[in-house]
């Protein structure tokens, strides 16, 4: 007797256990599907957007605008100067300049336009927060040690990443450049501006040169590109 109920227990504990993995298993495809339909649903609408066929022009102008200010970042850059404000006088007009392309480009209310761009933006405005953060924390302490340079390829590396896990793992490609960016620039003290305004050119221009291409393929035989200009501005 005691035998047979050791065995309806041992029966009924199995049962019970399955019945907890089999909720387990059905629980984790449930969230997998979930995770992969929230990812989808961010480049479903970028893909859709109206800014959609002059964000590689966008990313093209930046582009240059970050080149060349950090080519005036490297021109100015003097070894025995420890503190130069000219460095944050050009990082403001750079900004200034790319908020004015980017609404000439994509229009005023760019950063609206979709949910998408607004989480890019969003996550580009912590990115920039985090730099000048980098660059305040190391005048606090003593600027005998330019270490917030490849502090910023790291951050880069970041920003890039968390665009591989939200919108394509292709965005893994300039984030391994930036983690080389880094190593670049702390073996080449003299010369981080540069290093760090090539990459993010080469990085941009790729990924403007993806989105053109793409934009290509997505257009009919004989189609006429759209205008980037909008004509309700």
């Amino acid at each position: 007797m005691i035998e047979v109920d050791a065995k309806n227990g041992r029966m009924i504990s199995h049962a019970a256990n399955s019945e907890m993995e089999d909720e387990a298993i059905g629980g984790l495809a449930f969230e997998s599907s979930h995770l992969r339909a929230w990812r989808a649903s961010p480049v479903s609408e970028l893909n859709c957007g109206p800014t959609k066929a002059r964000l590689s022009t966008a990313l093209m102008g930046v582009a240059w605008i970050h080149l060349s200010c950090f080519l005036g970042c490297q021109a100015l850059y003097d070894p025995a100067i420890i503190t130069d404000f000219r460095h944050p006088l050009l990082w403001i007009v750079e900004l200034g300049g790319v908020l004015a392309l980017l609404r000439a480009v994509l229009g005023r209310g760019w950063m609206r336009s979709s949910h998408a761009v607004n989480l890019v933006a969003k996550l580009w405005i912590s990115f920039l927060i985090l730099s000048f953060n980098a660059v305040s924390l190391n005048s606090f302490t003593g600027f005998e040690l330019g270490w917030y340079k490849p502090v910023w390829a790291t951050l880069s590396t970041f920003l890039f990443a968390t665009l591989a896990w939200l919108f394509s793992p292709l965005f893994f490609i300039p984030a391994v450049q930036m983690w080389l960016t880094g190593l670049l620039m702390v073996s080449l003290p003299n010369w981080c501006f540069l290093i760090y305004g090539v990459s993010w050119w080469l990085a941009l221009t790729g990924i403007a040169a993806r989105l053109r291409q793409r934009e290509r393929c997505s257009m009919p035989p004989g189609a006429i590109q759209p205008s980037w200009k909008d004509d309700s501005e």
